[in-house]
């Protein structure tokens, strides 16, 4: 591929910016282990300049009990300070918030919407255009990306199982179960099978160093693998625990980028990453923490699907990365949201399996909709 990369990391002029908040609602609540959804806020930032605009999501939920961002603050974080910053200075670019601590999700929309509206003006597709950016070849804009589906259990096994039922007839590859100890062990009791699919059990870190004893119990029923038991583990301990019940874990909320980043050359393969984009925040960190996961052939899926609405395109943008080798939270929008885009599955030969070549930049037909109210700002 030959492009002109002499711009990467040139300012973007920004002529105008435009924050939109809107409620979805989700065509069925999800229940975790922590938490429970019966729709989302989210906050939608749009940069505009030469006629065109540029769009990135806030992936940031409606209450801090999963991550310490939660929507209202980070809609008040961009309203009060870093949209009018933006508009002062007429121009972003991909360091103009490194003064930002922490508000992961907030940054990521902004440079989201500044990489959309680059795209834009250059006439590149977005995953060609990130290839570019970054210089790399590590994203295959015409890759297939397989998808799997999150299923909230702890509200009983009967629903989940119809919802498993639902996905994998749509052509999920993957079906997560959202559990604690008390659903897990009633899954041995009921001796469930389900054929022709990964299964993964995603604890959301609610087990307590007690309670991790009954993944021992789990050994031997075709777990897939085991997604962020508990809280409690360290690195090494979450290694140990992956050798002792002979299943491999994966880390999501322990697995705090930077931090397990300088650690994983001394993981082995007992252990995998959940990689959420939006939790990042720097797109530029994102892109070497992609690149340094696949020169070490740790095992990644991506996550955060549920998180993000109208910008999981750009986290199948970030999917098409050759880091992810296994499958991921990647179902088409429709499962979770009445009300958003739908990146298109592509059909072939029996399987299902979704397509990241996107063409000219984003698409948000979510917002000809959309009337704003005393929720939505504009600066110019």
């Amino acid at each position: 591929m030959n492009r002109d990369t002499s711009n990467t990391f040139s300012s973007v002029p920004v002529e105008r910016v435009s924050l939109h908040s809107m409620d979805l609602n989700l065509v069925r609540p999800i229940i975790g282990a922590r938490q429970r959804h019966f729709s989302r806020s989210i906050s939608i930032v749009e940069l505009h300049a030469d006629g065109l605009s540029g769009f990135g999501e806030v992936a940031s939920l409606e209450l801090p009990n999963y991550s310490s961002e939660w929507a209202q603050g980070s809609q008040e974080l961009l309203r009060k300070v870093i949209l009018p910053g933006l508009i002062e200075r007429s121009q972003v670019n991909l360091n103009s918030l490194d003064w930002l601590v922490g508000n992961g999700s907030v940054r990521f929309a902004v440079e989201c919407a500044a990489l959309d509206l680059q795209a834009k003006r250059s006439g590149f597709g977005l995953t060609e255009f990130l290839a570019g950016t970054f210089g790399s070849n590590s994203y295959e804009s015409s890759r297939e990306i397989s998808f799997g589906v999150a299923i909230g259990a702890n509200s009983g096994w009967s629903d989940a199982l119809s919802e498993s039922k639902r996905a994998i007839t749509n052509g999920a590859r993957r079906v997560k179960f959202k559990v604690d100890g008390v659903r897990a062990r009633e899954f041995l009791e009921g001796q469930f099978t389900l054929d022709g699919v990964d299964i993964v059990f995603d604890f959301n870190g609610s087990l307590s160093r007690t309670e991790v004893s009954v993944l021992n119990q789990l050994a031997g029923v075709g777990l897939s693998f085991i997604e962020e038991p508990s809280t409690d583990l360290g690195l090494i301990e979450y290694m140990h625990l992956a050798e002792s019940v002979g299943i491999p874990v994966f880390l999501d909320e322990s697995a705090d980028s930077r931090a397990v980043l300088n650690d994983m050359a001394n993981v082995d393969t007992g252990l995998g990453l959940v990689v959420k984009p939006a939790k990042f925040g720097s797109v530029l960190w994102l892109n070497k923490m992609l690149e340094a996961l696949a020169d070490r052939g740790v095992r990644c899926y991506l996550g955060g699907m549920f998180e993000s609405s109208i910008g999981r395109r750009f986290l199948l943008a970030f999917g098409s990365h050759r880091c992810f080798t296994d499958v991921g939270d990647m179902a088409p929008s429709e499962w979770y949201y009445s009300d958003d885009i739908r990146p298109h599955l592509v059909a072939e030969a029996g399987r299902f399996s979704l397509n990241c070549n996107f063409d000219f930049g984003s698409d948000v037909r979510i917002l000809e909709h959309h009337l704003c109210g005393d929720r939505c700002f504009t600066w110019d």
